[in-house]
């Protein structure tokens, strides 16, 4: 994974999130949305973003998710990390289920970022 902005890494980050319980719901793809709509106010193309997490098999998610979220880091301040945790934590319990793996990669979330 190349390194990106922070509101792209978010983007693929969340992405992840919502496809590694291999079960994409239509909430999740909401809060997706709401997020993109947050913080891509002019519009941006995420094709490129989409076609890069499409190379990536879900059980190799981890390590990619890592190193966004190490990169997402180093480009932002707390206050967006603790708001970009508000959309991954909405967007794991959308379907009311954590899926193990959601849990594994949101507990690294805090731990990496030390929150």
């Amino acid at each position: 994974m190349k390194k990106s902005n922070k509101d792209i890494l978010g983007f693929q980050m969340l992405s992840m999130l919502s496809q590694v319980d291999g079960d994409f719901t239509a909430e999740e793809g909401r809060i997706i949305v709401d997020y993109i709509t947050k913080n891509f106010p002019l519009g941006s193309n995420l094709d490129a973003a989409m076609d890069e997490l499409s190379l990536v098999d879900i059980e190799d998610y981890m390590p990619h998710f890592e190193k966004a979220a190490i990169d997402f880091m180093e480009e932002s301040n707390e206050k967006e990390r603790i708001d970009f945790l508000r959309f991954a934590m909405k967007l794991i319990n959308a379907d009311e289920i954590i899926a193990r793996e959601e849990d594994k990669m949101i507990s690294n979330l805090f731990t990496w970022w030390g929150i």
